[in-house]
């Protein structure tokens, strides 16, 4: 006889709001987050899985990405991090081009 474990979804607008920083996420910072995490990715995934998102041979998803921040806080504020320096990287470009046009 096996037990299956359920989960209960929590309707969460702080969790609504880490998917859809999690969906503008660079390749580079999901490769950056899979070196970094590579020990907690492989609680999540094969360890086979772990190394291929690790060597940047697949590329981790937003499941993934979810899945990791929701197990190490260390993950969750690394991934804000990463999406605020690309967001700042943006506006910078954002502000240059709107000086370009005045």
């Amino acid at each position: 006889m096996s037990l299956v474990k359920s989960q209960k979804k929590v309707n969460s607008p702080v969790l609504g709001n880490l998917e859809k920083i999690v969906e503008f996420l660079s390749i580079k910072s999901r490769e950056i987050l899979a070196k970094e995490f590579y020990e907690e990715l492989k609680e999540i995934r094969t360890p086979q899985g772990a190394r291929l998102l690790a060597t940047g041979q697949k590329h981790m998803s937003n499941k993934t990405i979810l899945e990791l921040a929701a197990m190490s806080k260390e993950a969750r504020k690394r991934i804000l991090e990463l999406a605020k320096a690309e967001a700042e990287e943006v506006l910078s470009v954002i502000a240059a081009m709107e000086a370009e046009e005045e």
